[in-house]
Formats: structure tokens, C-alpha cells, sequence
């Protein structure tokens, strides 16, 4: 299957939140922080390949990693999670992946990708759950029709003189089950899936020649207590992901024939990057210097109504505004530049946390 365009995190990071209303997080207040996905070795310096929003005091890893076990998916793939403080609560960005099927028995015709028989992304999250947890039950499947709209454009249907090629695109979320050190657990796992399909009948009396293309966008993973699993805390936090403009264009204009010669390049450069604390901290500034969002209010506005997001008017952050999740009804900026969401209208920052924040009024 031709790249549509490459395997970076566009797709699910940036598509939308459930249409519907967004249901009310269980927690009555949360406070957020920003953190940044860093790519330290794909170019020639480090760069932040997208930040969002944590709950404050959760604990961050990975990033986007480069090596040949990636080469099917254009050489490289973000691997990023954050937990909570003692580490029962999890969210995850796991790798894009991509496969191929056919009913002829051929093997795979792109260096690096593997035969697998799924057909449709609930097969695949399925068997996703079965190698990231086995023995975990999937208790439920919902289609994301959210997730699958912003890439529409991508489905095409082409009559062919012995067949067809097909190209459609499905997302969809699975919730599972398992143990863990004696705790039962709940677990969800989203992702964007898209086939192209190449049928042909030479008229030999064989029947149909099928050939399947499957990949997927970086998918999202959560992972809690089953007492302790807030679905929308953690939505949230999938909905303030924004992918760096400077990254994804550089992502953008990357192919797998330059991906090859990168990787030994960005070998060496992992040696030479400074993993210093000073090192991140300027990614993150960067990063959070440069956000903007769109000049056109009217739709912005209605993005936030797809994305299950809001705009919030606030003097302190770049281009005068915060995108935080709408999933809360009110919103803080505190003085540490970190936020607060809350349910509860009499939060006060100072009485509750002992520090001193602004109410955010929402833009207009």
C-alpha cells in the first residue's frame, strides 16, 4: 500500500473527541501540566515532536525512537507513556504498525513488514490486547467514528479491467480486563486502521486474486485500577496532544529511502545529544513558545466542538489562549504555569493547593 503519508503521530493525536457531549470526568478537580514527546535522534538535533497535558506530578518516558525494526513503518515510531505517581494509572502512545495479507500465499512485498490476517481494526486491537497483555478479556468494542472522519478523504473505490482497488479507513476502541500483582484492572486501547485492498480475476477459474494492505496510525492505550479508571480524565488527556509544526513538516518530507541512511546518522547522534535536564527543558520551552493557534476564530470554534476541547482566554500563554479539555466545567491557570480542571465551581487554588492561580474565562 503507498504511504498515504507517513506513520507520524497526526491521525489519532490531533482527531477528534467523541462528538457527543463529553462525559464529566469522574474527578471533581485535576491539576494538568505540559509535557513534551521528544525526537532526539531523527534529525539533526533534538526536537519536540508534540506536547499535551498530564495531570501534575505524573512521570513521563519515551519518545520517538529510530532503528530497523521500524523500517516497515518508515524507520521510525513514538513510543511515549506517563503514569501516576505510584504508577497504578497509565496512558500510552505505542507505535504505528503495518501488515500485509493475501490469499495466494506470497510473502510480504515491503522490507520489514510481516503477514497478519486482520481485516478490520477490531480484529487488530484484539490481537493488539493478546501480545501487550495476554490472558486479559476484551469486554467491549466501540466503532470511533470520531477518529475515523478527519481521514475521510483518504477512502476511494477505483474499477480496475479484472477487479478493483479499494481504500477505506476504520478507527475503533476496545476495553479489557486482566490482573495485576492481584488487582483487577481496566484497559482501553484506540487506534486508526487503514486497508487498501487489491482484487483481481484473471477469469482462470481460480476465483479471486485478494491482496490486503493494513496500517495503523500511533494508537493510545490506557491502563488503571478498575476502580480508579477515568475514562474521561484520560481522553483528555489524548485530546490536548498537539503535534509540533516543525516536527511534523520535517516528518513530512522524510521517506523511507532517506529513513535508511538516517538511521545509522541518528545512531550516532544519540551518542553525541545531551540527555541533560538543561537539554529538555529547552525542547519543552521551545515548544511551548511557539504553539499558536489558528487566526480563524469562527473555525476554531468549530474545531473545539469536535474535539472535545475548549478555549480558554489566558494573557500568560503563547497566542493568548489555552486549549484545555472540556470534559471540566472551569478551568485555573496557576502561577507555576501548570492548570487546573475542575467540576467543583468552589475550587479555590489557594485554599486547596496552596497556590496562587487565576480562573480562566472561556474565549470568545
Amino acid at each position: 500500500m503507498p504511504m498515504l503519508f507517513p506513520f507520524a503521530l497526526i491521525a489519532l493525536l490531533q482527531a477528534s473527541a467523541p462528538v457527543s457531549t463529553p462525559t464529566k470526568s469522574a474527578s471533581r478537580s485535576i491539576r494538568m501540566e505540559p509535557v513534551v514527546v521528544v525526537d532526539a535522534t531523527g534529525f539533526e538535533r533534538a526536537m519536540a515532536a508534540a506536547t499535551l497535558f498530564v495531570p501534575h506530578g505524573w512521570k513521563t518516558e519515551g519518545g520517538v525512537y529510530w532503528g530497523s525494526e521500524w523500517t516497515c513503518t518508515n524507520g521510525y515510531a513514538c513510543r511515549w507513556s506517563a503514569s501516576s505517581p505510584d504508577g497504578a494509572e497509565r496512558v500510552a502512545i505505542l507505535p504505528a504498525e503495518r501488515w500485509e495479507w493475501n490469499n495466494y500465499g506470497s510473502g510480504p512485498s515491503t522490507p520489514g513488514c510481516s503477514i497478519a490476517p486482520w481485516k478490520s481494526v477490531r480484529q487488530y486491537l484484539e490481537a493488539l490486547v493478546a501480545r501487550l497483555q495476554p490472558g486479559a478479556r476484551v469486554t467491549g468494542f466501540v466503532a470511533r467514528e470520531d477518529l475515523r472522519r478527519p481521514l475521510l478523504q483518504v477512502e476511494s473505490q477505483t474499477p480496475m479491467p479484472m477487479g478493483e482497488s479499494r481504500t477505506w479507513v476504520e478507527a475503533g476502541e476496545v476495553r479489557a480486563t486482566y490482573r495485576e500483582n492481584g488487582v483487577e484492572r481496566v484497559g482501553s486501547i484506540a487506534a486508526v486502521a487503514v486497508f487498501s485492498l487489491m482484487r483481481n480475476d484473471p477469469g482462470l477459474g481460480t476465483g479471486t486474486l485478494d491482496a490486503l494492505n493494513g496500517s495503523t496510525y500511533p494508537a493510545y492505550a490506557t491502563s488503571a485500577p478498575a476502580n480508579r479508571h477515568d475514562a474521561a480524565l484520560y481522553e483528555a488527556v489524548r485530546a490536548s496532544i498537539q503535534t509540533d509544526p516543525q516536527w511534523s513538516q520535517r516528518i513530512s518530507g522524510h521517506d523511507l529511502a532517506i529513513g535508511r541512511v538516517a538511521l545509522e546518522e541518528g545512531r550516532k547522534r544519540a551518542a553525541a545529544i545531551a540527555r541533560s535536564n538543561e537539554e529538555i527543558s529547552r525542547i519543552r520551552n521551545e515548544a511551548w513558545q511557539a504553539y499558536s493557534v489558528s487566526a480563524d476564530r469562527r473555525a476554531r470554534d468549530f474545531a473545539d466542538a469536535l474535539v472535545g476541547v475548549q478555549t480558554y482566554r489566558d494573557v500568560d500563554a503563547p497566542g493568548g489562549t489555552a486549549t484545555l479539555s472540556n470534559s471540566y466545567d472551569h478551568a485555573w491557570r496557576l502561577n507555576d504555569g501548570t492548570y487546573v480542571l475542575s467540576n467543583d465551581a468552589s475550587f479555590d487554588p489557594w485554599r486547596d493547593l496552596k497556590l496562587e492561580g487565576k480562573k480562566l474565562e472561556v474565549g470568545r
